[in-house]
């Protein structure tokens, strides 16, 4: 079972245990399938951002090897520069190294020149779903927890690699906020940022329950993956291995619509997040307005 320690060059898509997936300690651009580490300080703007270039052939890049090529984040925007990009809040699998390689990989024509900014959103917390990822997993959804703060991360995407992150998002709707309530590391706030939305979480012993691999504040227990599942196990009785539950999560469509009905009525919690409202129009970075928390 994996818990601490994750290696970051498995995905959920490998083993169900590894979701949300390890979270890198910095910000960094995910560029030809690896993270370039980003480095900035209070009040600087993104495109102010520092890149430190890795040329070594390893997911981690120079998150984890020394760098001595390092540029602005300006200098490698292209056209539009950030003006085009539209800000998503990533708060599950899609910070995860591994799994942006496999998402990226499923349409290799599509750049994957992707900027992954750490964050907060205050009064939501990342808890777990209510039903099953085709991987196994249980999912991440993000609901309402008042005075939570969770660590999330702001990316900043085109358009079209939208389109290939939706397909991978079946079932989630795309929400928006408005609220300043996503603050980056640096203190700069966006008019507006979106986020796959899901009106739906996990209820077990009478609680909502969040991802201990996220890092926050909140009132919710925090628990692993692996442990999630092992009390999934234990809740429908099932009476073999923990290996054999896990192969029929993954590849049993039978067993999972067993498991979704019993997720389905007896732990789901409905809500409405009143933060996160429906979307009428996808803007960009350069269609909203950005500022500096004092």
């Amino acid at each position: 079972m994996y818990r601490e320690k994750k290696p970051f060059d498995i995905s959920p898509y490998d083993h169900p245990d590894i979701y949300p997936g390890p979270r890198p300690a910095t910000s960094f651009l995910f560029w030809q399938g690896k993270a370039h580490r980003l480095e900035s300080g209070k009040g600087l703007p993104v495109e102010d951002h520092s890149i430190h270039f890795s040329n070594v052939d390893h997911v981690l890049g120079s998150l984890a090897f020394q760098s001595s090529d390092v540029k602005k984040v300006e200098d490698y925007l292209m056209g539009d520069g950030l003006a085009s990009k539209v800000p998503v809040v990533a708060y599950g699998s899609n910070i995860c190294l591994a799994q942006l390689q496999y998402k990226f990989s499923l349409r290799p024509e599509e750049d994957d020149f992707m900027i992954c900014l750490k964050a907060n959103v205050m009064d939501s917390d990342i808890v777990y779903a209510p039903f099953l990822a085709p991987y196994g997993s249980l999912p991440a959804v993000i609901a309402p927890v008042e005075n939570a703060v969770s660590e999330v991360w702001l990316t900043f995407i085109e358009k079209k690699q939208m389109e290939l992150i939706n397909s991978t998002e079946k079932g989630y709707e795309l929400r928006e906020h408005s609220g300043k309530k996503v603050q980056l590391e640096t203190g700069e706030v966006f008019e507006k940022v979106y986020a796959y939305y899901e009106p739906r979480a996990l209820i077990w012993e009478g609680e909502m329950r969040r991802f201990k691999d996220i890092p926050g504040s909140s009132s919710l227990p925090s628990v692993w993956q692996s442990d999630m599942l092992n009390d999934l196990k234990t809740g429908v009785e099932h009476k073999g291995t923990r290996e054999e539950f896990i192969h029929l999560l993954r590849w049993d469509r039978n067993y999972r619509d067993y498991i979704e009905s019993y997720l389905k009525s007896d732990c789901t919690f409905t809500y409405d997040h009143p933060d996160w409202k429906r979307v009428e129009k996808i803007v960009s970075v350069g269609d909203m307005s950005r500022s500096f928390l004092r």
